[in-house]
């Protein structure tokens, strides 16, 4: 993708208001960053009501706005929803017009200087983060979504398997002894920052469960297929289905199948999609609270895909 720089608030109102609306890729959250009325795109419409909750609570009225919609309104994570807001969904909705390739949200931030917001799960006050720098199995035992994991742990059988996930492969490893990088609230970024090592693995199953937390199927794509070809003549790679939510977290799952869908469509041959979104509907699931899963259901999908690989 092009680099763009962030366009002044006039230039891309004049944009904004000839272009059609551009299909947001955004974070997996109770909200769809910058799509304020929810439509499922990012554009002047969205501006103009971030600029009406400005106008409002400026002159000490109500924001017109419900909670998740500030949330969605609040590009820069600063709390507070302003011009500059409304200013960047109008640059992002220039930029997404004009880009060469399937605009990428994330990408979008980082070109400017900005932070991607925090999903629920980072967010939670009683949450500890738990990253893996290398692969080691981490010793404290995280919490997850307000629950505690005091499951006896099960070792695994395959030392040859390696894991590359989020906040649900931490807690996978707090039922089953596994090597992993792993990191409450990973994204895409997980990987990219974890990428030269993964990429040293030899003759390893390499096992990639992310994508909850920034349903942006091109940005994996690209991803999957860009992995160096010696990384994946030299190992087997499975890319895992994102696995469904239930309870508040429920709704993301028609974003989650059009996610699974889109991947296991474009993945290089030489990658494996291991379908444990439909495993565990199939077979239920149960969850602590709608994202995490319980220690039943983590070691069954562990079951499922070590039958599945061999």
């Amino acid at each position: 993708m092009k680099k763009k720089t962030l366009m002044s608030l006039a230039a891309a109102a004049a944009i904004a208001v000839s272009s059609a609306g551009i299909t947001a890729n955004g974070e997996a959250s109770p909200f769809l960053i910058g799509d304020v009325n929810g439509d499922g795109t990012v554009d002047a419409v969205d501006a103009s009501s971030v600029l009406a909750a400005y106008a409002s609570k400026s002159s000490g009225k109500e924001s017109p706005l419900y909670s998740y919609q500030e949330s969605a309104a609040d590009l820069n994570g600063d709390g507070v929803v302003d011009a500059i807001d409304a200013s960047l969904i109008l640059s992002y909705y220039a930029f997404a017009s004009v880009s060469d390739e399937g605009a990428i949200f994330a990408d979008f931030l980082e070109q400017n200087g900005l932070q991607q917001r925090e999903t629920p799960e980072e967010e939670k006050p009683n949450e500890t983060p738990a990253e893996v720098p290398a692969p080691a199995v981490q010793e404290q035992t995280p919490i997850l979504g307000g629950f505690e994991f005091t499951a006896p742990h099960i070792d695994s059988e395959y030392g040859e398997w390696f894991w590359v996930g989020d906040s649900r492969t931490v807690g996978l490893a707090m039922n089953i002894n596994i090597d992993y990088i792993a990191k409450v609230g990973a994204t895409i970024r997980l990987f990219r920052e974890n990428a030269d090592a993964i990429y040293a693995l030899r003759e390893k199953t390499v096992i990639i469960n992310l994508g909850v937390n920034d349903l942006d199927s091109n940005a994996y794509i690209n991803l999957y297929n860009s992995m160096p070809d010696e990384f994946l003549d030299n190992n087997k790679v499975i890319v895992m289905a994102v696995n469904p939510c239930n309870g508040s977290y429920q709704y993301l799952n028609s974003r989650i199948e059009a996610f699974n869908a889109a991947v296991s469509s474009a993945l290089d041959p030489r990658i494996t999609f291991l379908d444990t979104y439909s495993y565990l509907n199939w077979g239920g699931f149960s969850t602590r609270d709608g994202l995490h899963y319980s220690n039943d259901t983590y070691i069954n999908l562990y079951n499922f895909v070590m039958d599945s690989v061999n």
